[in-house]
C-alpha cells in the first residue's frame, strides 16, 4: 500500500515514512477526533480508517509501513485509491510552487472538516475524501487555497466554504485553483483588449459553470492554474449599442461589428455576467514585496480595461454621429464632363432675334406692295384708318428718270448654326482585275505574243 497517510496529530500529510520523524508505533490512539473522540493518529486517505504504523524502529528487519486495523487490505477500490493519490499529488505540487514563489512564508497542508462531521475525517466514507487545503499565513491575513481536479457539486462547494470560515475565521480568503478544462475553454472565443498604457492582448473567455458561480456567490475566488501561469477572471457583459437620435450604427467594412460591445465587472465577476474574461499572470506575480497573496497587478489591468471602455464608447458614438451627418448632407455638385456642350450666351438686345425665344420660327417678313409696307400710324395725328388709306393711295417716289423705284429686298437673318454639310461618301474602290489572255505580263507573255505573230 502507499506510504501517503494523513497524520491527525500534526495535521500534515505524511508523504513518505522515510521522512517521518517523531512518528509513534502502533495505533497511537488519542483525542485526535472532533469533540474529544478517541481515534487513531494515522488515517487512510482512500477509505478513512485508522492505520497502524509498523517497523518504525531503525533496527527492524522490515521496512516501515502502515496497515489497516483489521489486518486486511484497504476496502476502497483500486480506482478510488488512484484518484485519492493523484488529488494529493496535485495539491503537493501547488504547495511546492507556492513555497518557491513566497520564500519565508509558512505554507501548510491542512484538512478542512465539514461542520456536520463527527470525526476528523474529511466527510462521509461513501464520498471520495477531499484533498487537504493549502493554508498560507501571510502578514495580510490567512489564505486558504483549494486545489482539485474537478469541482464537487454546488451544495458541497457551499458546505466547503462554510467549513473554511468556521475553521480559519470569517476573514480568511478562500480561493480555488482549477485545472484548465479544454471543453470549457473552447466554448467562447478570445477577447481582444488594449488596456490603457499596455499593449494589445488576447484574453481567453469562459462560460462559468454552476459550481464556479456558487464559489463566487459564497465569497470565494476562482482561478485557473496552467503550469506557472494563473488566470484571474473578470466579468464580461455583452450588449448592443442602442442608436440615439442623430446616430447611424450600420457601419461597413472593418467597423461592421462596432454595435456589439461589452462592459467589465471586477474584481469579482458579477452574477449576471455573460462570460468571464481571464487576465494571465505568472505565479510569482501574485506575491508582493510583503510576500503576501495579492491580486494587485490583476486589478490594475481590470481598472485599465474599465478606463478604456468609456473612451471606446465615446469613439464609437462619435463615428455613428459622423456617419449619420454624412448621409444627411446634400450631395456635392458633379464635376463638368469634358464632353458637355458649352452654355449658349444670351443674345444681344440689339440683335433682331434677341426678343424671340429660342426654337420659335422666324417672324414673317412683309412682302413688297402688300399691307406690310404701310408704316404704322403715329399716335396723335388722327385716325389710324385714314392714315392707312392715304398712305396706300399715295404714289411711290420717283427716281431720277421719273420711273418708280424698285422695292428694297429684305435680307433674312443669319442662321443660329452653320448649315449641316453631309460628309462626302468615300470613294469606291474597285477590285483589282486580272489581265486578259492577250495582256499577259512578263517575259513569258512577250514570247508568246511574238510566236503568235510569226505564225500569222
Amino acid at each position: 500500500m502507499s506510504d501517503r497517510v494523513w497524520d491527525r496529530k500534526t495535521r500534515q500529510l505524511i508523504e513518505s515514512l522515510r521522512r517521518g520523524a517523531g512518528l509513534e508505533t502502533g495505533l497511537a490512539p488519542g483525542p485526535y477526533g472532533v469533540g474529544g473522540r478517541v481515534c487513531g493518529r494515522y488515517e487512510c486517505r482512500a477509505c478513512g480508517q485508522d492505520l497502524i504504523a509498523r517497523s518504525l524502529s531503525p533496527t527492524a528487519s522490515n521496512r516501515p509501513h502502515f496497515r489497516h486495523k483489521s489486518g486486511s487490505d484497504c476496502p476502497a477500490t483500486r480506482e478510488r485509491r488512484e484518484k485519492a493519490y493523484l488529488d494529493d499529488q496535485v495539491v503537493m505540487d501547488l504547495r511546492d510552487a507556492l513555497v518557491r514563489a513566497w520564500p519565508g512564508v509558512p505554507v501548510d497542508l491542512v484538512p478542512v472538516h465539514p461542520p456536520d462531521s463527527g470525526d476528523g475525517a474529511g466527510g462521509t466514507r461513501a464520498a471520495l475524501p477531499q484533498p487537504p487545503a493549502i493554508v498560507v499565513c501571510g502578514p495580510e491575513g490567512t489564505v486558504v487555497v483549494e486545489r482539485v481536479r474537478a469541482l464537487p457539486g454546488p451544495d458541497r462547494v457551499r458546505a466547503r466554504s462554510r467549513a473554511v470560515r468556521a475553521q480559519f475565521g470569517p476573514g480568511a480568503a478562500h480561493v480555488w485553483f482549477l485545472a484548465k478544462d479544454p471543453l470549457q475553454f473552447a466554448r467562447c472565443e478570445t477577447l481582444q483588449v488594449r488596456p490603457r498604457g499596455l499593449g494589445r492582448a488576447d484574453h481567453a473567455t469562459v462560460a462559468p459553470t454552476e459550481e464556479q458561480l456558487a464559489i463566487v456567490a459564497a465569497g470565494g475566488g476562482v482561478y485557473w492554474l496552467d503550469g506557472q501561469q494563473v488566470l484571474i477572471p473578470y466579468g464580461v457583459h455583452d450588449f448592443v449599442h442602442t442608436p440615439r437620435e442623430g446616430e447611424a450604427w450600420d457601419f461597413g467594412g472593418w467597423r461592421r461589428d462596432w454595435p456589439k460591445d461589452w462592459w467589465i465587472s471586477h474584481p469579482v465577476p458579477a452574477a449576471d455576467a455573460t462570460r468571464w474574461g481571464l487576465v494571465p499572470l505568472s505565479l510569482n506575480q501574485l506575491t508582493s514585496t510583503k510576500a503576501a497573496f495579492s491580486l494587485r497587478e490583476a486589478r490594475e489591468v481590470m481598472q485599465r480595461l474599465e478606463d478604456v471602455e468609456r473612451a471606446r464608447w465615446r469613439r464609437r458614438r462619435a463615428d455613428a454621429r459622423e456617419l449619420h451627418a454624412s448621409r444627411q448632407a446634400p450631395p456635392a455638385p458633379a464635376p463638368p464632363s469634358p464632353f458637355q456642350q458649352p452654355a449658349v450666351l444670351p443674345a444681344r438686345s440689339d440683335a433682331p432675334e434677341a426678343g424671340r425665344p429660342a426654337g420659335d420660327p422666324p417672324l414673317p417678313q412683309p412682302r413688297p406692295g402688300a399691307d406690310g409696307d404701310v408704316p404704322p400710324a403715329v399716335p396723335g395725328t388722327g385716325s389710324t384708318g385714314d392714315a392707312a388709306t392715304s398712305a396706300a393711295a399715295a404714289p411711290a417716289p420717283a427716281g431720277r428718270d421719273g420711273q418708280q423705284n424698285a422695292p428694297v429686298p429684305v435680307i433674312p437673318p443669319l442662321p443660329r448654326h452653320p448649315p449641316l454639310i453631309p460628309p462626302s461618301p468615300p470613294p469606291t474602290v474597285l477590285p483589282p482585275q486580272k489581265p486578259g489572255p492577250d495582256k499577259r505580263r512578263g517575259l513569258r507573255g512577250v514570247l508568246r505574243t511574238l510566236l503568235r505573230r510569226e505564225k500569222d
